[in-house]
């Protein structure tokens, strides 16, 4: 179930851009964290970045920082209209999938995004091997902080889940079919001179998933190499978002970016560099995977990912 979608903001290589925070000052690398810039709408093919539409209501503060990543699905959302909702909330949405964008002290905000993979699968559950939909937010950051310059990334977002609803079917098998709402942030080697320039692991921060209030650990590369390391959902907070309430995180992720970089050496990914000067932060996802056929729905606020130098 933790097998990754190669994001292509991950795999493809930009030059690294060196610029540093402040010594002793935090700076924030998440660029547009309320998302009011909209979305650019990429192809369900996964593996490609094919750009397919534009998810924006306002160009006034330019084009859109944010991809959405619709892998898998049957019906894209790219094309769709804007719905303005009573509180100022902006809704685009077709029969499978939804993302609403709310301003600021809304009850939406700040953004909300849903699955109805009942629409996607009908009554035929996923078969092992066969792709699931997924519905991510992402982008590469504009600053790429180095690991060993740091004294803390710290990591903080609210997260409410606001609906699980399981169509179960006879042939239903928690392991093949679920779904999972997940942070994930890109440690990947930005030295050009290093032999392995651009690759990267996948450091995760669980946030749902519906076979278990705390979810296990996880450490394996996924079917495309690509090293995974989340670690369990209670590393980062003792509640659930199973309740329905909202849940806060707020973690500095350094020591836990450490780890996941010794335990990837130790198990034979990244190997052609072990140079921890080699490797800064580089992008990020956040969203739902759901290979089950559940109708799901989750709001996040204050997202949020600031870098401390030393």
């Amino acid at each position: 179930m933790r097998r990754r979608t190669i994001l292509a903001i991950a795999v493809t290589l930009f030059l690294a851009r060196t610029v540093m925070p402040d010594d002793g000052k935090a700076s924030e690398i998440i660029r547009d964290p309320h998302f009011q810039r909209g979305f650019t709408v990429l192809a369900p093919v996964s593996g490609k970045r094919v750009v397919e539409g534009v998810l924006q209501w306002d160009a006034v503060g330019g084009k859109p920082i944010w991809n959405l990543a619709q892998w898998h699905t049957k019906h894209t959302i790219a094309g769709a209209k804007a719905e303005r909702l009573p509180s100022g909330a902006v809704r685009f949405s077709n029969a499978a999938k939804a993302v609403t964008v709310g301003p600021a002290g809304s009850e939406e905000a700040d953004v909300i995004l849903a699955v109805n993979a009942s629409k996607e699968y009908g009554d035929h559950a996923r078969k092992k091997g066969e792709g699931w939909p997924h519905l991510l937010v992402s982008q590469r950051f504009e600053t790429h902080p180095a690991i060993p310059d740091l004294k803390e990334v710290r990591f903080h977002v609210s997260v409410r889940l606001r609906r699980s609803e399981h169509h179960k079917t006879d042939n239903y098998t928690p392991r093949l079919h679920a779904a999972q709402f997940l942070f994930f942030v890109t440690i990947q080697n930005l030295n050009k001179q290093s032999p392995g320039y651009g690759d990267f692991l996948y450091l995760g921060v669980p946030l749902y998933d519906d076979r278990r209030r705390v979810t296990r650990p996880f450490a394996a590369p996924d079917i495309w190499g690509k090293f995974i390391y989340t670690p369990a959902s209670d590393v980062y907070t003792t509640e659930s978002t199973h309740d329905g309430q909202w849940v806060t995180i707020d973690k500095d992720l350094l020591p836990i970016i450490h780890e996941s970089l010794k335990t990837a050496w130790a198990k034979g990914s990244l190997k052609d560099s072990h140079d921890l000067s080699d490797y800064r932060l580089g992008g990020m996802n956040i969203g739902w995977e759901v290979p089950g056929i559940f109708d799901v729905e989750m709001q996040l606020r204050d997202l949020s990912l600031r870098a401390v130098a030393k």
